[in-house]
């Protein structure tokens, strides 16, 4: 969906999006010089819990700085990064040094301190059966080796990402179901709803790049 997003972007403004940043689960690093190798993702994962919270860290905060710019594309980052480091990698706990509800809130602070853009979250769900398919038709694909999730703990992530996104202040949401939806629908739905949160900016090249 982030690259139909940024098909679309592209489509209506002549640009695509400087970088779509979609590294923010444990083994994966993309483009960093170059994707991990399934090697390198079983040293990452060999790490303790202490270095796997920062390597993560230091990560998150790297990729907060692309907010300066008037776009960015971020897939999961530091929501995503939060729930899963809690489930699966023994880090960021309540009450920990670096619990990441601390973690979180200093990350969206500093988002909001970069940019003057409203900064939209688009918070795509589905039913637990429906991501069983998906996950089980996805499962020999290079980005889900080495997954954690198994299929009893959607009920869980849904909830926890909810919550995250409930939590979130650095700006719009956008609530999407995918459960029934193709991804051209699901698509349209994220335009219709980004609509009222063009900036003047947007507007402009969507009229030059039309003219």
């Amino acid at each position: 969906m982030s690259h139909k997003i940024d098909d679309w972007k592209k489509s209506v403004t002549g640009e695509p999006f400087a970088l779509l940043h979609d590294h923010s689960k444990l083994p994966h690093t993309s483009g960093h010089p170059d994707d991990t190798t399934l090697e390198e993702q079983q040293q990452i994962l060999g790490l303790t819990p202490k270095l796997k919270e920062m390597y993560h860290r230091y990560h998150i905060y790297y990729h907060v700085h692309h907010y300066r710019g008037a776009d960015d594309l971020s897939v999961g980052f530091h929501i995503e990064e939060a729930i899963y480091a809690r489930m699966y990698y023994g880090y960021g706990l309540a009450g920990s040094q670096y619990d990441r509800d601390v973690i979180t809130e200093q990350i969206e602070t500093r988002l909001k301190q970069i940019s003057e853009d409203p900064i939209i979250i688009v918070h795509m769900t589905a039913t637990p059966d429906v991501l069983a398919r998906r996950m089980a038709e996805l499962k020999d694909s290079s980005e889900h080796t080495y997954s954690p999730v198994k299929e009893s703990d959607f009920p869980t992530i849904l909830e926890r990402f909810k919550e995250g996104v409930a939590r979130s202040t650095i700006g719009p949401k956008i609530h999407v179901d995918t459960s029934t939806a193709s991804p051209d629908e699901t698509l349209a739905e994220i335009v219709e709803g980004l609509q009222p949160y063009l900036t003047d900016f947007d507007r402009e090249r969507i009229e030059a790049h039309g003219s």
